[in-house]
């Protein structure tokens, strides 16, 4: 190609670019780079075309060609880690913005997007280190305060992420990403209909932002409004790991009277807790006529099996074949057919699992044998959960006031206890929590219900026991945080458990102190002694 053809075809391309025709772009990018392979600007024009046309992965190709050709080729690198990004690929998005930031340490751009891939590895201190420096290279870079609110959203600094995404869309009020940062913080505070409202912004400028759909579907269950609410939780997905989203599911499902679904294999979601609440619904799908396949963790295959008659349980090692059923969808759909307003939690059952019944006997006879008369509490403290555990824990100590209590033997009901925290309170206070270590908890969650069966009553926060428990109809004191670490399904409006009539709801007042639940709580258990 002659030079002149060549600057020619090179100038209508970036004037392409530049219109947004990044399909008659890419056209001549392409003839460019096979003309002239070795030329890294063209490679990188190419691959940045590639990024904004959404290709990420021949983009990736692209510009790493560019890169191999001239490794210090200013923004390559940057635009590698933005389709990087793209992809999922947080690690590899983030070496990509760091190789920038060596070769072109005045680019703001990529402090801002080091700062964004930080955030989703959840690294936020170094995140908000990144925006700062963003900041310092350009104040009025929006992108850099959203990045900044965000972190600090995740660093509980509510004030100053607030602080932070309101100058965002001062600068720059036209990104849906910025309302969806403060949506989430006004959540975190627990100013719901705020959150709501910001939510509701995003949406308007992006309709099809599937992660604040989502997060509006959240606050519509805590407030009971259910009707609004399952529509926008099917927008779930978008929050899964990669590698949960690629379920098939049937189209329109969501519209049909679960009864003309045919035959269905539900898919399992989420953790063993969330799928024991949606267990609640199938007595109501468990029927002789109805071929329902029913996806379900591993160890709750022994405790479904023997409380529900004609649904087939399966788990990945035996999936039904494809030609053995009509429609497929989630199991966090089944809600959205059943329980579409607060009425429709009205069944006269009040419990839905049921545990073995000679475990639960040998166990409640070996609680007891020291003290026949005593009443038995399960207690459970500590949620595993590494993104909100720590919202909801407690320390054995916070509990003083009711393992205090007399007539009442105490049993751990928590997964890998911390033997040195049981031991050390023991020794202080004169107050054994008696411990099955022969049982595991963990990977044996038959065992765990026969001995949650086996206490009167338990005292949990929200974890599995507070599931099984509720589950089995057991009475159960249950501490929930105020906002962040609260699940939607404790919602915003009852002090009664709507999915398990025999839980009693009791919520902080403000993050992090716990005292006016417990004291209640004591109450609670006092007046249930005295009235017994």
């Amino acid at each position: 190609m002659a030079a002149d053809q060549k600057k020619e075809k090179l100038d209508l391309a970036k004037n392409y670019f530049l219109s947004n025709n990044f399909y008659g772009a890419l056209e001549l990018f392409k003839e460019l780079d096979d003309d002239d392979a070795k030329n890294s600007e063209i490679k990188l024009l190419f691959g940045i075309t590639l990024l904004r046309s959404e290709n990420y992965q021949e983009a990736i190709r692209v510009l790493n060609e560019a890169i191999k050709i001239q490794p210090d080729i200013h923004l390559a690198n940057h635009a590698l880690g933005s389709a990087l990004f793209m992809i999922e690929d947080y690690h590899g998005a983030l070496s990509a913005f760091n190789r920038e930031i060596e070769i072109n340490p005045k680019y703001s751009d990529s402090y801002c997007d080091k700062g964004y891939a930080l955030n989703e590895l959840g690294r936020y201190q170094e995140a908000f280190q990144a925006g700062s420096l963003a900041i310092k290279l350009d104040p009025i870079y929006a992108d850099s305060y959203n990045v900044i609110a965000a972190s600090l959203n995740q660093l509980d600094r509510y004030d100053e992420a607030m602080k932070n995404a309101l100058r965002a869309i001062e600068i720059d009020g036209s990104k849906a990403n910025y309302f969806y940062t403060q949506g989430n913080i006004f959540l975190n505070k627990g100013n719901l209909q705020d959150a709501l409202n910001s939510f509701k912004t995003a949406l308007e400028l992006k309709p099809n932002y599937e992660e604040a759909s989502f997060n509006k579907s959240l606050i519509h269950l805590r407030l009971l409004d259910f009707k609004t609410a399952w529509r926008l939780y099917e927008n779930r997905f978008a929050t899964y790991p990669k590698e949960s989203r690629s379920k098939f599911i049937t189209k329109n499902f969501f519209d049909k009277n679960f009864d003309s679904l045919g035959r269905a294999f539900i898919f399992k979601e989420q953790g063993i807790g969330d799928q024991i609440l949606f267990a609640s619904i199938f007595h109501e799908i468990d029927k002789k006529e109805k071929v329902i396949y029913l996806e379900v963790n591993e160890k709750l295959l022994p405790v479904f099996n023997r409380s529900f008659k004609n649904l087939k349980f399966v788990t990945a090692k035996n999936y039904p074949k494809s030609d053995t059923y009509e429609t497929t969808f989630g199991i966090a759909s089944l809600p959205s057919f059943f329980r579409k307003n607060v009425n429709s939690f009205n069944i006269e059952r009040n419990s839905f699992l049921k545990s073995d019944k000679n475990k639960t006997s040998t166990f409640r006879q070996k609680l007891l044998s020291n003290a026949p008369l005593n009443k038995i509490c399960g207690i459970s403290w500590r949620s595993k959960n590494e993104t909100i555990g720590k919202y909801k824990n407690l320390d054995l100590i916070n509990l003083k006031k009711i393992l205090g209590l007399q007539g009442i033997t105490f049993v751990n009901l928590q997964y890998n206890p911390p033997l040195e925290e049981l031991k050390l309170f023991e020794a202080e206070h004169k107050v054994r929590i008696k411990n099955f270590s022969e049982v595991d908890l963990f990977n044996d969650v038959d065992s765990l219900c026969s001995l949650v069966d086996a206490c009167d009553f338990v005292v949990t926060i929200s974890n599995i026991n507070a599931h099984v428990a509720g589950a089995l109809g057991k009475k159960t004191f249950l501490l929930v945080p105020f906002s962040k670490g609260r699940h939607w399904y404790w919602h915003e409006k009852t002090s009664r458990s709507l999915w398990y009539p025999s839980v009693e709801i009791f919520s902080q007042t403000q993050t992090g102190d716990w005292k006016k639940s417990i004291n209640e709580i004591k109450e609670k258990i006092v007046e249930e002694i005295a009235y017994e």
